[in-house]
């Protein structure tokens, strides 16, 4: 089965509320193909997870994914820094 991946603004939101939201946990525990699918994730690309991504059980602590978030929007930053496109000026002197 082919590797599904998720954007960077999908997981953002995944771990943002893995990190903040009680419920959306609780939630998660419970079933976790139901709840990525309640994260904007398509149903058809979460059944290509692998299934063992995919098995109710107990999530790390909210400091966990506060903390994987924190290094993905870093990552992300760090990216859009290094795409700076210099401007070019071709108007020198007055014109009249």
């Amino acid at each position: 089965m082919a590797s599904q991946k998720v954007s960077k603004v999908q997981m953002l939101d995944l771990l943002g509320r893995l990190a903040t939201d009680d419920g959306y946990r609780e939630r998660f525990e419970k079933n976790p193909s139901a709840a990525l699918t309640e994260a904007g994730i398509p149903p058809e690309q979460v059944k290509g997870f692998p299934e063992d991504h995919t098995r109710p059980g107990r999530l790390a602590p909210k400091s966990e994914f506060e903390a994987a978030q924190k290094r993905l929007t870093s990552q992300v930053d760090e990216d859009c820094l290094c795409m700076v496109i210099p401007g070019l000026r071709l108007d020198f002197g007055d014109h009249k």
